[in-house]
């Protein structure tokens, strides 16, 4: 959470999509962010109405006194271009790999003049550094389209979630 408020305030003068796994951890990360920091902030998950995410994109997009900050659960990956930013944080990582095009998508679109940079926060020897590794050093999945991905992921599943399993095991308590 830390790494998240300090980023976002170095970031002052970027707008920020960032990607939750579940609406719960959006609905704490913007809480957190409102009362702690002052972080202008909107949320944008299932559980709202197609107005309500109507409006919160809306308050993303507004160059003036808008959200410096978008936080999705997953479905805030699908069908919403926001080419006016650059920088997404995936808070979680999906286990499906298809999962992962969607969000950068979302950025990556017509109109968008800079490179999207991504951002994952992780703690070392976690189940998240462990499947940012397999992303980033099997799949190659952040610097190219992987159209094998689901394939690799449901031949190497099983293998995979022992690994995951390791990692968190490994965690203090």
């Amino acid at each position: 959470m830390q790494w998240l408020v300090d980023f976002l305030l170095d970031q002052r003068q970027e707008k920020v999509l960032v990607i939750c796994a579940h609406t719960g951890t959006a609905l704490q990360l913007e809480q957190v962010l409102r009362e702690r920091e002052g972080i202008r902030a909107a949320v944008f998950h299932k559980g709202l109405s197609l107005v309500d995410r109507d409006r919160a994109a809306a308050y993303f997009a507004s160059a003036e006194d808008g959200a410096q900050v978008l936080l999705c659960s997953e479905i805030g990956s699908e069908s919403r271009n926001f080419q006016f930013a650059s920088q997404m944080v995936m808070f979680e990582l999906p286990f499906n790999p298809d999962l992962l095009e969607q969000p950068i998508g979302r950025l990556d679109r017509i109109g968008q003049n800079r490179d999207i940079q991504i951002h994952i926060p992780y703690l070392e020897q976690s189940a998240q550094e462990m499947l940012l590794r397999w992303y980033h050093e099997r799949l190659d999945a952040f610097e190219h389209t992987c159209p094998t991905g689901r394939a690799l992921y449901d031949e190497t599943y099983q293998l995979l979630q022992c690994y995951l399993a390791e990692s968190r095991a490994r965690l203090p308590a």
